[in-house]
């Protein structure tokens, strides 16, 4: 556990531990809302992605949520850690981590965009660890009518047509239950009046859908967009 700070110049927060080293730490902010920047204290504490969730609603309860890789496991008994941000230092003091299951669905939904979005090839691992927990709070949303219109391949995981000309990095599947996550390993565009990608996909993360695809969602650079699935792939 890393020693808390001796003096009370520190804000309280909580940790949620969500396995392979990866945690949620939930701490106060002011309405001069600090932008998180990265992790100065303790060494290999790694900031992935952050969101703010708790204003508005009859209680508003303002707080910062920090998605963590503890690799090393320094915070697994708790302990404390030094947030750096746009405005200042904060350092936070937290208790024993309780399980990530405990996050409200409030927290689950502001985390959940912030998590999709900031996937990389270098945070896949890592991320996909939320992904069954905070995916379900973007995917179950309502499709937007202009949404992206998705046609997955009938014989098997690796191709799919999306309509419009941006490409994903990565796509995200919901099959009952279950997730999986495919890598756009080459996309082909076509312009003109109706654009459309051909996407060729490879495995990422999770096991092959066995199952009909409810839900799709498109990971790009910072972004995070759910598909219209359409007729005439494995829907």
């Amino acid at each position: 556990m890393t020693a808390t700070p001796a003096s009370s110049d520190h804000t309280e927060g909580r940790l949620f531990a969500a396995g392979n080293g990866v945690l949620v730490c939930r701490y106060p902010v002011a309405t001069d809302l600090p932008i998180p920047l990265g992790i100065t204290a303790p060494a290999g504490l790694r900031l992935l992605t952050w969101a703010f969730t708790g204003f508005g609603g009859a209680e508003p309860d303002p707080a910062g949520l920090l998605v963590l890789h503890d690799a090393q496991a320094v915070l697994a008994e708790g302990g404390a850690l030094t947030l750096e941000t746009h405005f200042r230092d904060v350092a936070i003091a937290c208790p024993r981590p309780r399980p990530v299951a405990e996050l409200t669905h409030p927290e689950r939904g502001a985390l959940g965009g912030a998590v999709l979005a900031a996937v990389t090839p270098e945070t896949l691992d890592a991320l996909a660890t939320l992904f069954t927990l905070l995916a379900p709070a973007v995917a179950d949303a309502p499709v937007p009518a202009n949404a992206p219109r998705l046609t997955l391949a009938r014989d098997g995981d690796g191709a799919a047509t999306l309509s419009g000309a941006s490409v994903p990095n990565y796509l995200l599947i919901r099959s009952r239950t279950t997730w999986s996550c495919a890598r756009v390993a080459q996309a082909t565009l076509r312009f003109g009046p109706a654009p459309e990608a051909s996407l060729t996909l490879a495995p990422a993360w999770g096991t092959p859908r066995d199952a009909p695809v409810e839900a799709a969602l498109l990971l790009g650079a910072g972004t995070a967009t759910a598909a219209a699935l359409q007729a005439g792939g494995r829907r």
